[in-house]
């Protein structure tokens, strides 16, 4: 049991008894006081006011006066309608000392525990580039996975890729009709192709005859026949390879990768199977299912030149998903863009008598300061192009640092601080929250960033080198105003990583790790932790040390971040 719950056991222990029957306490109706000094803990008593017919106030004081405090509750006290609890310093320090042991399973939680949950992320498409927009998706799925399985979920995560798409039949509209017969340099091959989709979707925009020749190479590519299949096939390589090559680089978990050609036949056969049942019916030529009644407007499935939607083939993906894992919730994180494909798919899938929970974790967009993104128009930001120029700014200010260190070193420090830089500047905020990317700012190692965190813990882990010292806790020996409070934000973690687990916000770990960070920084310049003369206080300084490092450790691991041993 961790230090908070602890606490909270012991306070509900005493107000149980002081209360007799007449009153059910629950862990909830403890909160925090409303200034520091009032303590640690609170209890309201307007409930039971209400209940008795009292005045709140009276039977706070009278609830503090029969308590007596012990273990973890140093006092208890009553401040106007509340009961507060005042926690012993010595024992948190205790406490803190023994659940930070657990070292990376400390926050942890067993909420989850038996329960599967599908997360579906990282579903870029095919024949179009990586980029900057793309990075909150894979950062936030991420996470999402990471918080799931710290709180005791079994999760799946898979990736869904659109390789068949009208994105995809403009592309090889243009190779044909653009750059007939041009082959790309291998490290060229994705910009060469986001470039022709860019080009071909300006030149088709106005022009039917265009647009029905497009519409047959997506016709041909989903029956799989036609002289456009071997140049999809090849194309279908390039992007796959790097796709992978990706998802690699940036560390993301991922079971099992769908791809949508492979689902074509099951989406066929559901569309017929819709018709039969006479939950769809055809309108004007197109395959419909009329989802007004339910509030998701009109769910097209087959439109009239008989090529497939999106979501007739994520009716598929469902059902395919469920034969695969058979996982009792199932998360799509996907833009804000699809939201009401998202809901027509749920509320189709009810229909259809699907009864798995279904949840849409959206996004909102990444711009930039001079706009927004648009791969049609091409005034996108390649993912190896800012990559590229981040690790070369930190290769730079690292090699500054570190004279001696050879340049492969200095490289893949540099390249883990860029992957972990953007990450954080992705998490730190709420996802229905617009993100405009500023990269001197994501790359700061001052302020809300992921650097001043990766700081934070490079700074502990070169102070405690300096000292054989072994890091203990010793009673009466934290007794300075920052420790107080550093101990209290630190026993706040566990719950930190389950309320973001419940919520499904990252955010909420970012801005509890930069609180934790900035304390800590407060406390350097108040206190100097190696040059007491008492070897027991310098012992449970570097103890507290200790746990705000492994705390700052495991809230960079929830948000997909590598931790540096310097900085």
């Amino acid at each position: 049991m961790y230090a908070l719950d602890s606490a909270k056991k012991q306070a509900m222990t005493s107000l149980k008894k002081a209360l007799g029957k007449t009153f059910i306490v629950t862990p909830d109706m403890l909160g925090t006081p409303p200034k520091p000094e009032y303590g640690d803990l609170s209890f309201p008593c307007f409930a039971l006011g209400k209940g008795m017919g009292r005045n709140p106030m009276e039977i706070a004081t009278e609830l503090a006066a029969k308590m007596a405090p012990g273990g973890l509750i140093k006092s208890i006290t009553s401040a106007g309608p509340f009961v507060n609890f005042t926690l012993d310093d010595d024992a948190l320090a205790q406490e803190i000392e023994s659940n930070v042991r657990a070292g990376k399973r400390y926050g942890t939680h067993k909420t989850g525990e038996g329960k599967r949950v599908l997360v579906e992320y990282a579903n870029p498409n095919t024949h179009k580039e990586v980029h900057i927009g793309h990075l909150r998706n894979f950062s936030y799925g991420l996470s999402i996975v990471r918080l799931l399985r710290a709180n005791g979920f079994a999760v799946t995560p898979v990736s869904y890729i659109n390789d068949l798409g009208n994105n995809v039949a403009k592309c090889l509209w243009g190779l044909k009709h653009l750059y007939p017969g041009v082959v790309p340099p291998k490290e060229e091959r994705l910009n060469f192709l986001g470039r022709v989709y860019a080009e071909a979707t300006a030149a088709i925009a106005d022009d039917d005859v265009k647009k029905a020749e497009v519409s047959e190479i997506q016709r041909n590519l989903e029956d799989m026949k036609g002289d456009m299949v071997p140049l999809w096939k090849e194309t279908h390589a390039w992007s796959m390879e790097n796709l992978k090559a990706t998802f690699a680089e940036l560390g993301l978990e991922l079971e099992k990768i769908y791809l949508e050609h492979e689902l074509i036949a099951d989406a066929h056969e559901i569309v017929k199977k819709l018709l039969t049942e006479g939950l769809a019916k055809i309108s004007e030529g197109a395959v419909i299912i009329d989802l007004e009644a339910d509030g998701a407007a009109i769910n097209l499935l087959r439109k009239t030149d008989g090529t497939l939607l999106y979501n007739a083939k994520d009716l598929a993906l469902a059902f395919r998903k469920e034969r695969d894992y058979s996982a009792d919730r199932s998360l799509y994180v996907i833009d804000k863009r699809q939201s009401l494909a998202m809901k027509q798919l749920a509320v189709t899938l009810k229909k259809m008598g699907y009864d798995r929970e279904i949840t849409h974790l959206s996004y909102d967009f990444v711009t930039l300061p001079e706009g927004a993104m648009s791969s049609r128009k091409g005034n996108i930001i390649r993912w190896t192009d800012f990559r590229d120029d981040m690790v070369a700014a930190f290769a730079a200010e690292t090699a500054k640092r570190h004279p001696t260190w050879r340049a492969k070193k200095v490289q893949a420090h540099a390249h883990s601080l860029t992957i972990s830089a953007l990450f954080f500047v992705m998490l730190r905020q709420d996802p229905e929250k617009i993100i405009t990317f500023d990269m001197q700012e994501a790359m700061a190692f001052e302020g809300f960033t992921g650097p001043y965190l990766l700081y934070g813990i490079a700074r502990i882990k070169t102070l405690t080198k300096k000292t054989r010292l072994k890091p203990r806790v010793s009673s009466g020996k934290l007794i300075h105003p920052r420790e107080k409070q550093l101990l209290r934000t630190l026993m706040r973690f566990p719950e930190v990583v389950h309320r973001a687990g419940a919520d499904l916000k990252p955010s909420a770990i970012a801005q509890y790790a930069f609180a934790l960070a900035q304390e800590t920084a407060g406390y350097y310049e108040d206190v100097r932790v190696l040059e007491d003369e008492d070897s027991e206080r310098q012992a449970s300084r570097l103890a507290l040390l200790a746990a705000i490092r492994i705390t700052l450790e495991q809230s960079a691991a929830l948000l997909g971040m590598t931790v540096l041993d310097e900085m």
